[in-house]
């Protein structure tokens, strides 16, 4: 089998990183490798490990307070897409994220509302 280009490598990388931020499993995206590019699950654990090293690095640069404005903003957004929508139970939960979030208020329930 021919050895990959360092382009077909980082497009794999690519696409395996973009599977894991969709949500699928590691289990799942050595399996894609193995069907789609026919690699051994060795090389598609480099791959992953390589896709991994992408994400934290992507994320490493942030601090708390990029953190919190781009929470800030995805939660407004989300509300703002709920109501759109006529969600309104999609609505309160993203306020509710967001007034935790900026600490206008917290999970737990008061005192006076227990039985």
């Amino acid at each position: 089998m021919a050895r990959s280009t360092n382009k077909q490598i980082a497009d794999r990388v690519a696409t395996l990183k973009a599977m894991i931020l969709s949500g699928s499993s590691n289990s799942t995206a050595v399996r894609f490798a193995s069907d789609e590019w026919g690699l051994s699950q060795r090389q598609s654990h480099r791959l992953i490990a390589r896709a991994w090293e992408q994400i934290r690095g992507d994320v490493q640069p942030l601090d708390r307070q990029d953190l919190i404005a781009w929470s800030i903003q995805t939660l407004q957004e989300t509300a703002g897409d709920a109501a759109r929508r006529g969600q309104p139970a999609a609505v309160v939960g993203a306020v509710r994220e967001l007034s935790i979030l900026c600490g206008l208020s917290t999970t737990a329930t008061p005192r006076s509302w227990r039985r």
